[in-house]
């Protein structure tokens, strides 16, 4: 009899507690499960976009003519802020400048800058930036853009071009400091002849 009370007992205290948790714990269950196949599904999701975005990238880039201005826009529309589309910007950048548009080459650099999602990307449009800058005689703003360049990959080839302009303004001095200190930047083993030539052929305005 007592074996009986007991089972009974332990039964009404699994419906007790059934009615006080069971709710929660499946409502608990499902969110898990739920977290589960969502995480799946924009994994997947996330993968299919890669994907579908170096493919746009890759017929940018073998396109010609009006059909890459085509994609390239598409690009702009379809994957802002990335470095696919930043990377068809410096190719439009590049082709804009050999057709002698300089100032839309400045206008597609901007761009690029305002796009790059890391600092790599967006030193390498300041780099190239600053030429283009330079090139519209508007040294000052050059300097102050090559200024802004942190990544230590871009250091010497900014402090080449900051030389380079300091030589246009005929400030040897600085122009020398310059090359100097791009010199010193150099990474192991890395040669760089034409720069060292440069900070050579101006020591004489360091020790004048």
């Amino acid at each position: 009899m007592s074996d009986t009370l007991n089972e009974e007992e332990q039964i009404e205290q699994l419906k007790k507690w059934w009615d006080e948790n069971g709710t929660s714990l499946l409502v608990g269950l499902v969110l898990a499960v739920g977290a589960v196949v969502g995480w799946r599904w924009y994994d997947a999701s996330q993968a299919r976009a890669v994907e579908e975005a170096s493919q746009l990238y890759d017929s940018f880039v073998n396109a010609e003519g009006e059909a890459r201005i085509s994609l390239g826009t598409q690009i702009d529309e379809r994957i802002p802020a990335t470095s696919y589309q930043v990377l068809s910007l410096f190719y439009r950048a590049r082709e804009a400048h050999d057709a002698g548009d300089v100032e839309a080459t400045e206008a597609l650099l901007r761009e690029a800058l305002a796009a790059a999602p890391d600092a790599t990307l967006a030193d390498l449009a300041r780099l190239r930036l600053a030429r283009v800058v330079q090139q519209l005689e508007r040294s000052d703003e050059a300097l102050t853009t090559l200024f802004e360049i942190r990544s230590s990959g871009f250091r010497t080839h900014a402090l080449e071009l900051k030389g380079d302009i300091h030589m246009a303004r005929k400030e040897r001095t600085l122009a020398h400091e310059a090359y100097r200190e791009a010199v010193e930047a150099l990474a192991e083993n890395e040669n760089r002849p034409v720069l060292e030539m440069k900070m050579h052929d101006t020591a004489d305005a360091a020790s004048a």
